[in-house]
């Protein structure tokens, strides 16, 4: 998990933030939650998943910033980074990693960065995505900022 840092440090994904500007990244993450809640009422699965995918991150960042005075650029070093300053407790690591068979990591990073990556850029594949994709997200993106929230 070093090694990984330290590679994220690298390539400057980490930005030195003033901490008044936490509160704006909390702030946009519930935005972007509400707006995915209202996408997945009207069936909208792609969007509904981009603007979970971008709460996930938004919430992150706020914590990242908030107990350690900067923010990431990039969901890989964004989740190498929670877990490196261990911001992630173990009982929501072991809940979250036993949703669903097909997450790769803690919060589905990897899931939902893809399905948003599809739903945002793939003309053709993005239809592929399903309304039980949307609502697993909307589930993580959901316990992620209770999560930080409660910290």
């Amino acid at each position: 998990m070093r090694k990984f840092y330290e590679n994220c440090e690298a390539r400057h994904k980490y930005v030195p933030a003033m901490m008044e500007q936490a509160e704006k990244h909390l702030i946009k993450a519930k935005h972007d939650f509400s707006r995915a809640l209202s996408e997945l009422d009207d069936r909208c699965w792609d969007w509904t998943v981009i603007k979970a995918y971008y709460a996930i991150f938004h919430t992150g960042n706020y914590l990242l910033l908030k107990k350690n005075g900067f923010f990431c650029k990039d969901h890989s070093c964004l989740l190498i980074a929670l877990q490196h300053h261990d911001l992630i407790d173990e009982k929501l690591y072991l809940e979250l990693s036993n949703l669903h068979e097909s997450l790769s990591d803690i919060f589905g990073f990897d899931l939902t960065f893809q399905l948003r990556k599809l739903g945002q850029y793939d003309v053709v594949e993005w239809e592929k995505i399903t309304e039980d994709d949307a609502k697993l997200i909307v589930f993580i993106a959901k316990k992620f900022i209770q999560f930080v929230e409660n910290v």
